[in-house]
């Protein structure tokens, strides 16, 4: 269990699933990621403008890599 592996893994969740990027701030939805890590404190969990922000940084890496991968 890592902060990274929940970023990345509720960021697929929400871009996979079409869900809605307020899920994140959501008590149900913070109570279920603290329940498969119990000994999870309030900063390992990801806010909404956290995942908006991996997403978005995502996808300029992707893009970077696809720019460079094209011009190789």
């Amino acid at each position: 269990f890592s902060r990274d592996d929940v970023m990345r893994a509720v960021a697929e969740f929400v871009v996979c699933d079409n869900q809605s990027l307020a899920i994140a701030n959501k008590p149900a939805f913070r109570n279920c990621l603290v329940a498969m890590c119990p000994n999870a404190n309030k900063a390992d969990i990801p806010s909404s403008h956290d995942i908006s922000t991996f997403i978005h940084n995502s996808f300029i890496n992707f893009l970077q890599n696809l720019k460079h991968r094209i011009q190789v």
